[in-house]
């Protein structure tokens, strides 16, 4: 029993003394609020216009340049819509010329002037140093294999995956075909510049770009939420994990884990300190038996909302979709 106090006051102390958002391997990367506005963009001389979205798509302001007829838009979509449909319509050499002029994801130093700064900060947040040496050569030789094959760098929009979700998509699309693998690396960019537009301007018709994940704890043994249970969040990679995310749930229950971002793809174990929340809540109630209650979850859609409820005692606890 002692061990097992101890071990919570360790998981408690670990959690809050890392609550600060700079310590979570996420919230890198992680765009400012658009301080442009539709009205503003509809107003924009050509020049203002192409210093303002020439590096939404990677590095090609001519996409930029070649969209700014389609105006006015009517919503933010309608804007990302009319650059996206731009690089499309382009020919087969200019995307590929396009796509060859991206930054490879596992490169800590790239030159000056070959990667835009948003791209910075997206690589910066997947958390590559964290990768063993082994799996570090294994996604280098993977992404040199890549590159021979279909002759540009692989590119994933790298806020909407998980670490080991990145390195399994490469696996997977190094198994396409030219055509195919083309169409896969379209959708990406998509991605990408989608995510960039939302950030960038604010107005009517915004697209969706974040999702969330949420949980809500109650005291089954008086039928009321629990208010300051632990919750935190982990990335599992293989057998190992890494903490993304914290909260401690407020007065109604609720632990808000993330938010205000896509929610990567990829496989979670979410944490309850259940066993801290019923020590100190001062009821009746002998040692506490479960300690830290653990639920494994995947997310496989960046944009959506993900609730976990736990209805939990000192003895039992339950879960429902």
């Amino acid at each position: 029993m002692k061990q097992l106090s101890s071990n919570r006051r360790r998981f408690l102390h670990l959690t809050l003394a890392s609550c600060a958002a700079a310590s979570l391997p996420w919230q890198d990367g992680r765009a400012q609020p658009g301080g442009v506005t539709l009205a503003d963009v509809n107003r924009m001389t050509l020049d203002a216009f192409v210093a303002t979205f020439g590096d939404t798509f990677e590095l090609a302001p001519w996409v930029a340049q070649r969209a700014y007829a389609r105006r006015p838009f009517a919503t933010v979509t309608a804007l990302f819509e009319a650059m996206y449909d731009t690089l499309r319509s382009s020919t087969h050499a200019e995307q590929i010329a396009f796509l060859g002029k991206f930054s490879d994801l596992y490169n800590p130093a790239p030159p000056t002037g070959t990667i835009t700064g948003a791209s910075k900060g997206e690589h910066g947040s997947v958390g590559f140093d964290r990768l063993s040496a082994a799996a570090a050569a294994r996604f280098e030789q993977a992404t040199k294999a890549y590159k021979t094959k279909f002759g540009y760098t692989y590119v994933i929009c790298v806020r909407r995956y998980g670490l080991a979700s990145i390195l399994s998509e490469l696996d997977r699309h190094l198994r396409n075909d030219a055509s195919a693998e083309l169409e896969e690396t379209m959708k990406q960019v998509a991605y990408i510049s989608r995510l960039r537009v939302a950030e960038q301007v604010t107005g009517p018709g915004m697209p969706k770009v974040y999702g969330d994940v949420t949980a809500h704890v109650l005291n089954a043994m008086v039928g009321k939420p629990a208010s300051g249970v632990v919750v935190e969040l982990h990335e599992m990679y293989g057998d190992e994990a890494r903490k993304v995310a914290q909260a401690v749930t407020t007065a109604d229950g609720r632990a808000d884990l993330m938010k205000n971002r896509p929610v990567p793809v990829g496989r979670y174990e979410m944490r309850f300190a259940i066993g801290d929340y019923f020590h100190k809540s001062g009821m009746p109630v002998a040692e506490p038996f479960f300690d830290v209650v653990p639920m494994r979850l995947f997310i496989a859609k960046s944009e959506e909302s993900y609730h976990v409820p736990l209805n939990a005692t000192p003895f039992n606890y339950s879960t429902h979709g």
